[in-house]
């Protein structure tokens, strides 16, 4: 077995109702745009109105104590099927 240090994430998710979504994607897939496009853009669009300054640096997260260990011989592991 190999132990594997977890990888630094940089993207989060957030949650919106179901039809929420269903309207965004909606929107999206007319236009050609991905959704994570599109909520960046309103929300950089809705921060600069409220002017709260942009970030410059990301802070990074706190890493977890835990190790990973990870079987380089399950195929499982590596595909999301």
């Amino acid at each position: 077995m190999l132990a594997v240090m977890p990888r630094r994430q940089t993207r989060r998710a957030i949650s919106v109702k179901g039809l929420t979504y269903q309207r965004v994607k909606k929107h999206c897939d007319e236009r050609g745009q991905s959704i994570s496009s599109f909520v960046e853009e309103l929300i950089a669009k809705k921060m600069e109105e409220l002017g709260i300054p942009e970030e410059k640096v990301l802070k990074p997260r706190a890493l977890s104590s835990k190790t990973v260990v990870r079987d380089p011989n399950n195929v499982s592991q590596h595909f999301t099927f």
